[in-house]
């Protein structure tokens, strides 16, 4: 298990990285290995909350929309709290949360038909009314 940090951050920040090659997406991979893999994915999760699922055959061995993927959620997350306050929904954990005092670090947005283009292309429209084509 690897580890991915947007910046040079110290250790503490840094994400955990899993491997998943070819044959674990035909079911080709062992039990033992499944066992092992799914005892980092709980590890990572209790201890980071979160982990990078890597597939070198699906990106063909490109991790550029990996680096795609961690620009635009640093972008997201760093606009003004008034730009990101706007992102409301009547459902529970759709809108924008962040600045809680009980966990002061966290900040998270749920948008509702994300596989959608036109969900996004709303959502981006409303974060950067000026656009960003690249987000979407």
């Amino acid at each position: 298990m690897g580890s991915y940090s947007c910046d040079d951050h110290d250790l503490d920040d840094q994400i955990p990285v899993l491997n998943l090659p070819k044959e674990g997406l035909m079911g080709l991979i062992s039990e033992e290995y499944w066992k092992d893999t799914s005892k980092k994915m709980r590890e990572a999760c209790e201890n980071k909350g979160c982990f990078v699922l890597k597939c070198e055959e699906i990106l063909g061995g490109s991790t550029s929309r990996h680096e795609e993927t961690f620009m635009a959620a640093k972008a997201l997350f760093d606009l003004p709290e008034e730009t990101k306050r706007k992102h409301r929904s009547a459902k529970p954990y759709r809108s924008y949360d962040g600045n809680c005092p009980v966990i002061p670090l966290s900040e998270s947005f749920g948008i509702d038909n994300g596989g959608s283009l036109q969900a996004v292309q709303a959502f981006t429209s409303l974060m950067w009314p000026q656009g960003n084509n690249s987000f979407w």
